[in-house]
């Protein structure tokens, strides 16, 4: 039997949170003797995906919000055995390009189950989504509602709000959304345009912890959308977007509790209308599903501390600790009680920044041995490049 350790103490993010909710920790979807087997077959480093936990999260996401129709965040992962296990349940899907438009295409989505939410496109992104025939579109600003007047008049628009929420990892609204005090005034050029706004959009931004973030945002966005309708505006349809958090070396909420406080809050702010309710849960889906396998490749040790290398690193699976402020904890295998030490575990390109952490404790590794890394199914493999032509992990499905 194999056993996972953290490389360091598991923490909460907060005291408010573990009162809130059950709390999830990062789990890896394989142990350590399908880790060998799988390399062995498909060599490492190697993105092991697991369809049915990505299913179940999917479900468990449905269950606590019914009614709510989840188009997947493709740009977290548009990886094949994710998209297409998505699709298979009945999800949709959001695009932001043309890449993800074919990615969604060829896993079996079509075009009326896909909403593009990118809010400044060039002509190179719109057309080629709307001559494939999606309809449903984002934007934020007047400018970019004369572009889609010009270009592709006749589709159904959102206009996606910036909200500012105090637990989210990332400020999604400090590129894009429109100031809640300008979007009457966007709306009405965007009417004389010609163009049909069918309802708002907002993101609370990425790795939300506090679901009671969603409740406030919705409270601000029901005065707008009153006022809106005051107006004339025949709105439709209210997007919530994503941000919904994952476990990396901190707890988060689970998924039930976390999406059931969203769904009261949708309740109480909108379940007077009967208008279609969408989220757009990227991270929240996938991230759980996939677990990496990383192998040592070199070890030193260096002015005292022991230094390991591995075959993945900050240009690869690891590049959500510098786009998506991640950090992931390194799993090892326990045979015995294995003493723990100080350690730096570093990628493998010639870069000196390429180092994954520097603060987990492990144990002394022998080349060859694997490490597994669990929560690696968001915004890991999507970002990753070829840096020093070394190639990204390959992914395989197991279940």
């Amino acid at each position: 039997m194999s056993f996972y350790y953290w490389g360091a103490n598991k923490r909460m993010i907060t005291d408010e949170i573990s009162q809130l909710t059950r709390a999830r920790s990062a789990q890896p979807i394989l142990n350590f003797d399908l880790a060998r087997e799988l390399t062995q077959q498909h060599g490492s480093p190697l993105l092991v995906v697991s369809r049915s936990k990505l299913i179940d999260t999917y479900w468990a996401m449905k269950e606590a919000m019914p009614g709510v129709d989840l188009f997947y965040a493709a740009k977290s992962n548009p990886d094949h055995h994710i998209l297409s296990t998505l699709c298979g349940e009945g999800a949709f899907v959001d695009i932001c390009s043309h890449g993800e438009l074919r990615a969604a295409l060829d896993a079996g989505f079509t075009p009326d189950r896909m909403l593009h939410t990118h809010p400044c496109k060039t002509e190179d992104n719109l057309l080629p989504c709307y001559e494939a025939g999606v309809r449903w579109f984002v934007f934020d600003n007047q400018l970019e509602a004369r572009k889609i007047a010009q270009l592709t008049p006749d589709v159904n628009l959102l206009l996606r709000l910036a909200v500012t929420a105090s637990s989210s990892m990332i400020n999604l609204s400090a590129k894009f959304g429109a100031p809640m005090e300008e979007a009457l005034e966007i709306l009405l050029a965007a009417r004389e345009m010609g163009l049909s706004v069918r309802g708002f959009s907002f993101h609370v931004g990425s790795q939300c912890m506090d679901p009671a973030d969603y409740c406030s945002a919705l409270q601000r966005v029901r005065d707008l959308w009153n006022q809106a309708s005051e107006l004339g505006f025949d709105l439709e349809m209210l997007d919530i977007g994503g941000g919904f958090p994952a476990p990396y070396r901190h707890d988060a909420p689970s998924v039930s509790s976390f999406c059931s406080t969203i769904w009261n809050g949708l309740q109480e702010s909108f379940g007077d209308l009967q208008i279609r309710l969408i989220a757009e849960p990227g991270r929240g889906i996938c991230a759980e599903s996939i677990t990496l396998v990383t192998k040592v490749i070199g070890k030193n040790n260096r002015w005292g501390v022991p230094w390991y290398f591995i075959d993945d690193g900050l240009y690869g699976s690891f590049s959500g600790k510098v786009f998506d402020h991640t950090d992931f904890p390194l799993l090892y295998e326990n045979s015995g009680n294995r003493e723990l030490f100080p350690c730096v575990v570093a990628g493998p390109t010639c870069d000196s920044s390429d180092v994954v952490s520097r603060d987990q404790m492990l144990p002394d590794l022998e080349v060859g041995e694997l490490l597994l890394v669990p929560c690696m199914g968001a915004y890991a493999g999507a970002s990753a490049s070829p840096f020093n032509g070394l190639p990204v992990a390959r992914s395989v499905a197991i279940d």
